[in-house]
């Protein structure tokens, strides 16, 4: 099992979350709704800053399950290596997700 895509990945979620947090809270200022209520809540009574400071704990958090598991994988611990690809397949499917939201916002933007 390689664990060499594991950075790029985790470096990717990082990257796109300041674009997720800022790119709704420009949105809303412009007059746009937020449609997630969590993200709507944490901007409305917390500010973008907070939201941002969420996100990027997110990114910690995955990091942190992400070398927890490949540790586990790599001591051969029974079950290890289907619980890695799961969690290195969330972070995948996450980071695809958020910088397509983040391009959508992105785009209303361009509209507002």
């Amino acid at each position: 099992m390689s664990f060499r895509t594991a950075p790029v990945w985790l470096a990717l979620f990082g990257a796109v979350q300041p674009e997720d947090a800022w790119t709704p809270a420009v949105d809303r200022a412009r007059g746009a709704v937020e449609a997630m209520p969590v993200t709507a809540g944490l901007l409305t009574e917390r500010g973008p800053e907070f939201y941002l400071g969420v996100k990027l704990a997110l990114v910690v958090a995955a990091a942190a399950a992400v070398l927890l598991c490949a540790l586990w994988a790599r001591q051969e611990r029974p079950g290890s290596r289907p619980v890695y690809r799961f969690v290195i397949g969330v972070v995948q499917v996450a980071t695809v997700l958020v910088a397509l939201t983040s391009l959508e916002n992105a785009l209303l933007l361009r509209s507002l």
